[in-house]
């Protein structure tokens, strides 16, 4: 009798064991892809990943950076075909926004129902469509201008608040062929400064307005810094040539995007050398009797959650995590992002980073941000014509074709290829 006690306890206990086992194994299969690119789907994120993989015991978040034209060509190619898509994606708002309001990705307003009140309300555009949440924005940010206040310090001058003076300027700072004023570089930093001047080369309604006085000076006069004036170079800052001559000290001053800081000067051109010794300034005027303003919003990021989860709850509770408040500040702190969460935004404007010299600098940006004509939204036709203009700046500068001619040549290519 007792022995067939033990054989009933011992069976009851194999089948608990079993139970477990596959209890425990049920829990490790709860894996959660993120992809992402710029290192947004690995350093960003880090801390949120732990944090939730730690509240969360069951799952397991793997992620994946992927280079960005990489990015959006396979989550296309996986979104449309059915398969093969992440659980989470980061994504540039003016790609993700094709995907809105279609069964590809989840919409979100359930997992952060209070985000119209969180989120940056000038901007929903990016991230809404039909009264839904469709991806948690993670960044945003103005132009601006990085400099080296240490190299203008030495020669005992000013970094200039206009482009007129930043020519005079520049021609003391330069010793051609070792160090120059600035870059510049194609054509969405060539639209940024168009549209700091109150001009356009596009706009939300995807228009194509390359060919205007403005933009023909505004190309001119950055012709005549790389080729007559010679205090700049025509390069890009965001490929590993140019990352060096950031990291160098090849360029002086950087006309570029806030968020450049969280993996140019702060991470892949970083050097400790330079700590404390780069400022931030804002978008230059034209001249020094224009009135400030704001430019180049053109897109922003966001994470958005596919239909192809295997766990959408999950999925949508990570991906809302990355737009709170903590974790935009730590994100901000920690890499330089611009944030979305106007919560975030708040705390950060006081704060002093001790990178740019103790400097408050999202307080500078939010001041830019003020100034931003909201007119002056780009479309999510941009990715297409953007090359083009490109293109035509590319030929102005190295083939000297006249800046109206390239730009009106452009126009016309740009049209053809939004109407086909």
């Amino acid at each position: 009798m007792l022995r067939g006690k033990v054989s009933v306890v011992v069976a009851v206990l194999s089948l608990l064991v079993v139970l477990v086992a596959g209890s425990l194994a049920c829990a490790e299969e709860k894996k959660l892809v993120v992809w992402g690119w710029d290192y947004r789907a690995t350093k960003d994120i880090a801390p949120q990943v732990e944090e939730f993989e730690r509240m969360n015991p069951d799952v397991k978040i793997e992620t994946v950076d992927l280079g960005a034209e990489d990015l959006h060509n396979k989550l296309l190619a996986s979104l449309l075909s059915g398969t093969g898509a992440p659980d989470i994606s980061f994504e540039v708002d003016i790609y993700a926004r094709k995907y809105y309001g279609t069964p590809m990705i989840l919409p979100l307003s359930d997992a952060y129902p209070n985000y119209k009140e969180e989120f940056v309300k000038g901007l929903s555009y990016r991230w809404e469509y039909n009264g839904e949440l469709w991806g948690i924005p993670y960044d945003t940010g103005p132009f601006i201008v990085f400099y080296r206040k240490d190299v203008f310090d030495e020669l005992g001058i000013e970094f200039p608040d206009n482009w007129q003076d930043f020519v005079e300027v520049g021609k003391k700072v330069t010793k051609p062929g070792e160090r120059y004023m600035c870059f510049f570089y194609g054509a969405d930093q060539f639209a940024a400064i168009v549209q700091s001047r109150g001009g356009m080369v596009t706009n939300i309604k995807d228009e194509v307005l390359f060919n205007n006085p403005v933009a023909v000076e505004t190309l001119n006069f950055i012709r005549s810094l790389v080729k007559e004036q010679q205090i700049a170079e025509y390069a890009t800052p965001f490929d590993p040539a140019g990352f060096e001559k950031v990291k160098t000290g090849r360029w002086v001053s950087l006309p570029v995007w806030f968020w450049y800081q969280s993996f140019g000067l702060k991470d892949v051109a970083y050097n400790p050398e330079f700590d404390g010794k780069w400022r931030i300034a804002p978008t230059l005027r034209w001249t020094k009797d224009d009135p400030p303003t704001g430019a180049d919003f053109t897109c922003g990021g966001l994470w958005i959650v596919t239909s192809q989860t295997k766990y959408p709850d999950i999925a949508k509770k990570f991906a809302a995590s990355l737009g709170t408040k903590e974790a935009q500040v730590s994100q901000a702190k920690r890499r330089g992002i611009m944030p979305v969460n106007v919560l975030a935004l708040q705390e950060l404007s006081s704060w002093q980073d001790p990178f740019f010299g103790n400097q408050e600098i999202f307080k500078i940006a939010l001041e830019v941000m003020k100034q931003y004509p909201p007119s002056i939204e780009f479309g999510g036709k941009w990715p297409a014509i953007s090359p083009i203009l490109g293109s035509a700046i590319e030929k102005v500068i190295f083939e000297d074709v006249p800046p109206d001619k390239a730009l009106a040549d452009a126009e016309k290519q740009a049209k053809i290829e939004l109407a086909e």
